[in-house]
């Protein structure tokens, strides 16, 4: 990334891009109505068709789409579309749940995840433990993004800004116009961002045909130099491409992040139609960087480990070396790398400190407290929190892509709960607390042992565990009517 120094007019177009961010996050305190829970984490539950689908989609590609995405397609090669069905999946697992959630959190003014889950299962041991795995997958979710916000900055500014300069500047903007305007802000600087990212996956394809030689040559060049990256996988890679279709299909179906706009949906039909529209941006999203990544197989070859996270940057130096066009695209790309990383991380972050305030300091510490004090306790663990990922960020050395998978192996152990609850009234809350913590002994323990029993992630033969557990407590517990309806 030190090698992509912008010129002044291409450094002032990101600045500008950047400082609008924090006029969205004024006009979003603008527009508060109270200082509650509520407005500030839900946007007052008036998110309407456009912003919502592009927030949901802003929030769901990430550093991770357009660095790790990339990067897993060099190291892997055709293998890697398993990431295609994996998205995909993602909204097929929405569908199942979130329209029922919407009513059910309009219904009963819920402001959290784990609110549905203490609703549903009245029990403060699960609503504790759903509350940890979620800030878990937050946080661990953070630091991807800021381990990408420092490289882009190196990069921006030709070497001059240290990765830890950057990742401080970036997080500083995002957490100014976070605690200005809450959701409001996020949601509409998210709906920036979004349409930077679909410029930036369009950019992708048509420089792949412009100015790197074409996919169809790089393929032919990867079939001569390294034929195994188009092999389609064995019986035992195929039991891996399910479990990864599973584990982040599943698991990213109840990022909070996603959920808490579920919340702030307008109404059920927003919802839908929203949902409907995100079906098809897989085949943008992903279907683009994938494609860079062959490429990058063809260009750059012998990268190992984390190196190949670096592709997009090479890739990106060598289109700035074409002319006044690749400058152009490599100053939009940039800015929809810092799309994508601030839109996910900030969206995390309002989650994460939304379930400190409600979750955590609430409902443990004090039951007393009033909207207002709640809504600074948020805004203060905010900084807390991103603060010390900042500091984290600069010691991690995962790869993108296990920093992704990592998350899911504990956030989909909290799935039945929503999956389940909303569609099986019968289910009590006693088998949902036994899985939930099956399913996390289970995974943590095969992660903790680098085991992949039969070729299946940690995750889902903890979520098999969990559901296992779940259906035997609920068959040999006391037969009667779930606790709570949904």
């Amino acid at each position: 990334m030190s090698e992509l120094p912008l010129g002044p007019g291409a450094l002032l177009f990101l600045g500008l891009y950047v400082l609008s961010l924090i006029a969205v996050g004024a006009w979003g305190r603008l527009r508060r109505q109270e200082n509650s829970l509520s407005d500030h984490y839900l946007g007052g539950r008036d998110i309407g068709l456009g912003v919502l689908v592009l927030t949901l989609f802003a929030t769901q590609y990430s550093g991770n789409s357009l660095f790790g995405f990339t990067g897993q397609a060099y190291r892997q090669g055709l293998t890697w579309l398993v990431i295609l069905h994996a998205m995909i999946f993602v909204v097929v697992g929405y569908l199942l749940f979130a329209p029922r959630l919407q009513q059910v959190a309009r219904n009963h003014l819920l402001i959290t995840p784990p609110d549905y889950v203490f609703l549903r299962f009245p029990s403060p041991a699960l609503r504790l433990i759903v509350s940890l795995c979620m800030i878990f997958a937050l946080a661990n979710y953070t630091l991807a993004q800021l381990k990408v916000m420092g490289h882009a900055v190196v990069g921006l500014s030709g070497g001059q800004i240290s990765p830890l300069q950057g990742v401080l500047i970036l997080a500083l903007i995002m957490l100014v116009y976070e605690n200005l305007g809450g959701l409001r802000s996020v949601a509409w600087t998210d709906a920036i961002q979004g349409l930077l990212l679909l410029l930036g996956f369009g950019l992708i394809l048509f420089m792949i045909e412009r100015q790197l030689g074409g996919l169809a040559p790089a393929l032919a060049q990867v079939s001569e130099t390294a034929p195994d990256k188009l092999r389609p996988p064995d019986p035992m890679g195929a039991v891996k491409w399910i479990s990864m279709v599973v584990l982040i299909g599943v698991g990213a179906s109840v990022y909070p992040q996603a959920i808490q706009r579920i919340y702030a949906a307008r109404n059920g039909d927003a919802l839908r139609r929203s949902m409907a529209m995100m079906a098809l941006v897989p085949m943008l999203a992903v279907v683009s960087v994938l494609a860079l990544g062959f490429v990058a197989i063809a260009r750059y070859p012998g990268l190992e480990g984390a190196a190949a996270d670096q592709v997009m940057a090479l890739l990106l130096r060598d289109l700035l070396a074409t002319g006044w066009l690749g400058s152009a695209v490599v100053t939009v790309m940039l800015a929809a790398i810092l799309a994508a990383l601030m839109s996910t991380a900030d969206s995390a972050l309002l989650a994460l400190s939304s379930m400190v305030a409600n979750d955590i300091y609430r409902h443990h510490w004090r039951p007393q407290a009033r909207q207002a004090e709640l809504t600074r306790v948020g805004k203060v663990s905010s900084w807390v929190v991103l603060a010390l990922l900042v500091w984290v960020s600069t010691r991690e050395h995962l790869t993108l892509v296990r920093l992704l998978v990592l998350k899911f192996e504990v956030l989909i152990q909290v799935a039945p709960a929503f999956y389940l609850g909303l569609n099986v009234p019968a289910v009590r809350t006693a088998p949902i607390l036994a899985g939930v913590i099956a399913g996390l002994l289970t995974s943590l323990l095969l992660w903790s042992k680098g085991v992949q029993l039969g070729g299946l992630h940690p995750g889902v033969v903890g979520l098999m565990a969990n559901l296992a557990v779940v259906g035997c407590v609920q068959w040999l517990g006391p037969k009667k009517d779930a606790e709570a309806s949904s």
